[in-house]
């Protein structure tokens, strides 16, 4: 009875059968996964290898063509390994360069610094740097070693990987920036200027010591950034602070290019003093506002000083010239009145008694020669009297003297001559009409010389200035004013000095307006009596 059936061990072995067949099938089919997982895995790695070296080449090629060149020294100096760029700096074959010592190359003055170099490469772990020189295609380059211990041991040891930088440029650009800095010292010691700059808006301003010298140090702890820019401010004396503003907001807002303004400035040890403030732009925005502003500040009171002297002294000479005019136009005046009133009527009264005689048949042509020559002096004196002073001057007014000039101008020179004016003028100041008619004269004159004009033409006529404008033109060949001053010799220059100087005297002034081919134009300007 303990004995097991024949029909139940069957049923196990098949049981036993679909069990081993089963786990059969699951570890094929995970024996399939893992191999589709290394297959995939495989392919990955494949991948990431082809990358590695391709970046492995691209950095073998940046560390090759580097713009710097690389070493690998020992702890002798030696050179292990180096790029292609060191080898064109050392200007020798990369092969050759391989176990040498890099002092060779070192000028004989830097071997002791390479030395050191290399001493404290050996002794620190941070960066080691120093500049030196080295002799390199027969020149001597300067260059500056960065060193670093390498974290990797080469064959000789301890490797370190060593950075050299060729400092020639940089060393050209020093020398050239020492120099401006020399040259702009120089100018600023010169012209007595002191430097400043400031960042806008914020107005922080740092000035120099001479800066503080001319606006004077204020007693105690100065100010400093903002608050010495608005101290500043505070010091323009309130006449020159609105001019002043308005040419530096101009200026930071980008509207020009260059800020200049001159004002004067309260200081606390002595009366105001002229100052002239030059600035410009060293950063701006894109939209142009001025971000970083340098400029210089210069003491122009002796300046401003010599240029009222100027101006009075100018102001003096123009007062005696205007004087020496008006007496010049007194004696004319007088000596008209003389040659006509006295010798004028003297000649007439000895041609009448000449001609009241009876003379012999032998004196009559001796006393027709006398009349003859009695008419002659008559009318040479009536003659010079009008050059003096013509009496249509003082009988019918400037432009009756005026229309009578161009008449005459034109009839002796065939130019035809027109004038524009009414008959009535307004009242000038002073008596000018007939040192006026003078400058009118000269200035027809010049045309008739000098200009191979056509024809020529006077107007007359007020302005809305309360001036009177006497404006003679002509469609001649015409001049370049600037270089007035430098033909000053010729007659033409003379005329328009002395017409200049006439109008200046009496308080006016001309405007001149030509060009070579485009004829000429003077403008006299004479104020009004109620002006």
């Amino acid at each position: 009875m303990t004995d097991r059936a024949p029909l139940d061990d069957g049923a196990l072995l098949r049981a036993e059968v679909v069990r081993l067949t089963a786990l059969l099938a699951d570890t094929d089919e995970h024996h399939h996964r893992l191999r589709d997982a290394l297959i995939v895995r495989s392919e990955t790695l494949e991948g990431h290898v082809q990358a590695l070296e391709s970046l492995l080449d691209w950095y073998a090629d940046l560390y090759e063509h580097a713009p710097i060149a690389y070493l690998a020294l020992d702890g002798n100096g030696v050179v292990r390994e180096v790029n292609l760029t060191g080898a064109t700096l050392l200007g020798i074959e990369r092969l050759r360069l391989i176990g040498r010592p890099l002092r060779l190359h070192v000028v004989l003055r830097d071997r002791r610094k390479f030395l050191d170099h290399m001493l404290r490469c050996r002794r620190e772990t941070e960066p080691v740097v120093t500049e030196l020189e080295i002799e390199a295609r027969r020149r001597v380059v300067p260059v500056q070693l960065i060193s670093r211990r390498s974290a990797v041991a080469g064959e000789a040891g301890t490797y370190f990987r060593t950075a050299v930088f060729d400092l020639t440029e940089r060393r050209r650009a020093d020398s050239a920036l020492r120099l401006e800095h020399e040259r702009l010292g120089l100018a600023l010691v010169a012209c007595g200027a002191g430097l400043y700059d400031y960042s806008w808006p914020a107005a922080e301003l740092t000035p120099s010591e001479r800066w503080w010298q001319l606006v004077g140090r204020p007693p105690g702890e100065p100010p400093q950034g903002a608050a010495l820019w608005q101290w500043f401010q505070a010091r323009i004396v309130p006449e020159d602070r609105a001019a002043r503003d308005d040419a530096h907001a101009r200026f930071v807002a980008g509207e020009s290019t260059a800020y200049a303004a001159e004002f004067r400035l309260l200081r606390h040890d002595r009366p105001p003093v002229w100052l002239r403030e030059l600035s410009r732009a060293a950063e701006r925005s894109p939209d142009g506002q001025a971000h970083h502003v340098v400029g210089v500040l210069m003491d122009i009171s002796a300046e401003k000083q010599r240029i009222e002297a100027a101006a009075h002294q100018t102001a003096l000479l123009r007062d005696l010239s205007a004087a020496l005019f008006r007496v010049e136009e007194n004696e004319r005046r007088e000596l008209a009145t003389l040659l006509h009133d006295v010798l004028g009527q003297q000649l007439v009264a000895a041609r009448l008694q000449l001609g009241a005689l009876r003379p012999t048949a032998g004196d009559a042509d001796t006393v027709r020669e006398v009349v003859a020559l009695l008419d002659d002096a008559h009318q040479a004196v009536r003659s010079v009297t009008f050059q003096l002073r013509p009496p249509i001057l003082q009988d019918l007014g400037l432009v009756a003297g005026l229309r009578w000039l161009a008449r005459e101008t034109s009839a002796q020179f065939k130019l035809p001559i027109a004038v524009i004016a009414e008959d009535t003028l307004p009242r000038l100041a002073g008596d000018p009409e007939y040192l006026l008619f003078r400058c009118v004269r000269e200035l027809l004159l010049n045309v008739v010389k000098h200009a191979e004009a056509t024809a020529a033409r006077v107007e007359v006529g007020g302005d809305e200035d309360d001036t009177l404008v006497i404006r003679v033109s002509d469609d001649g060949k015409g001049f370049d004013p600037p270089r007035l001053a430098a033909d000053r010799p010729e007659s033409r220059s003379f005329g328009l000095l002395s017409v200049r100087e006439r109008i200046m005297g009496l308080g006016g002034h001309v405007h001149i307006d030509s060009a070579p081919g485009q004829g000429t134009r003077v403008e006299l300007h004479v104020p009004l009596a109620d002006s």
